[in-house]
């Protein structure tokens, strides 16, 4: 009985090894993430026994950077599971029991050779140590991205409304929306008179106004609509499968509600339709600002949709 024998055994056991690492890491309140972990682990083990058939060491034993990938999938199931740097440790750590554990249980070492029990515990070290390795490289990756994340869309994030701000809708929402849509209202709704209200000394009035319309602007739209600050005065909103006329009347909707409540200010609103305004980013937001310029210069609250191009 060789090294050989004992990855023949480890590689059809699987699941009882599995089994013995749940004994150890058991009792995550996410089923699915947990799901996931125990399956992954489960298929490291089935590595781990084909790494134990090769004669090569981790430096040089490959499967086409595959064992490298399974390392991070499951580190994405144990930050999704809540684990920190030592339970990605304690995983690990589990396992080299775990697969120890079957070993000596399933075969009689002192029937081995010296040789083969010692090349069994190198490799099972050395495949534990790389693991380990790979596994707080891959989860850290995974934290650092998401801290990334968080601060970018910290500030990318207007923080009086909690909308994304003008910069994060023009360079990624709206393109996004394009792309999975044939038809979009783009719709930017302003407050007249916010900067001169600013500008006498009315700030706390400024910020409810703001506020308030993001308020009846995000209940009124439809559930699929983008909502975000576009400028000091300005919400602007993306509604999919709307076009202009529906958005006019969204609009209107908007209005109302906010002249049968508390608020005590007028909006200007200007309208444009992808495709028929303008197939780009650009092009689209120049229509809608144009129409908002009118609507601005009619005065008293106007709502106007850009011009239809031909």
């Amino acid at each position: 009985m060789d090294i050989s024998r004992i990855s023949e055994e480890i590689g059809s056991s699987a699941p009882e090894v599995r089994d013995l690492w749940k004994q150890e890491r058991d009792g995550a309140s996410d089923e699915e993430r947990y799901a996931g972990l125990v399956g992954g682990i489960e298929r490291l083990i089935v590595v781990f026994a084909e790494f134990l058939r090769s004669p090569e060491s981790t430096e040089t034993f490959s499967r086409g950077g595959a064992t490298r990938a399974l390392v991070g999938e499951i580190a994405g199931y144990q930050h999704g599971l809540g684990r920190d740097a030592v339970g990605v440790i304690d995983d690990f750590m589990a396992l080299r029991r775990s697969i120890w554990r079957f070993v000596q249980g399933r075969l009689n070492l002192s029937e081995l050779g010296g040789n083969e029990v010692a090349a069994f515990s190198g490799k099972l070290m050395e495949a534990s140590d790389w693991v380990t390795e790979a596994g707080l490289a891959a989860f850290d990756a995974i934290v650092h991205e998401e801290m990334q994340e968080a601060l970018g869309q910290a500030a990318a994030t207007d923080l009086l409304t909690g909308l994304p701000d003008r910069d994060l809708l023009s360079r990624l929402l709206l393109p996004r929306a394009i792309d999975e849509n044939e038809r979009l209202a783009v719709m930017v709704f302003d407050i007249a008179g916010f900067s001169e209200s600013v500008a006498a000394g009315e700030v706390a009035y400024a910020r409810e106004a703001i506020s308030l319309l993001c308020e009846v602007i995000v209940g009124t739209m439809p559930e699929t609509a983008t909502c975000g600050r576009f400028g000091d005065d300005e919400i602007c909103a993306f509604v999919p499968g709307v076009g202009g006329e529906d958005a006019y009347r969204l609009a209107e909707k908007v209005i109302e509600e906010l002249n049968s409540g508390p608020g005590d200010f007028q909006i200007d609103v200007g309208v444009a339709e992808y495709p028929t305004h303008g197939s780009g980013v650009g092009d689209l937001l120049n229509e809608m600002l144009r129409a908002l310029k009118m609507a601005q210069r009619v005065g008293g609250g106007g709502i106007v949709v850009a011009h239809r191009r031909y």
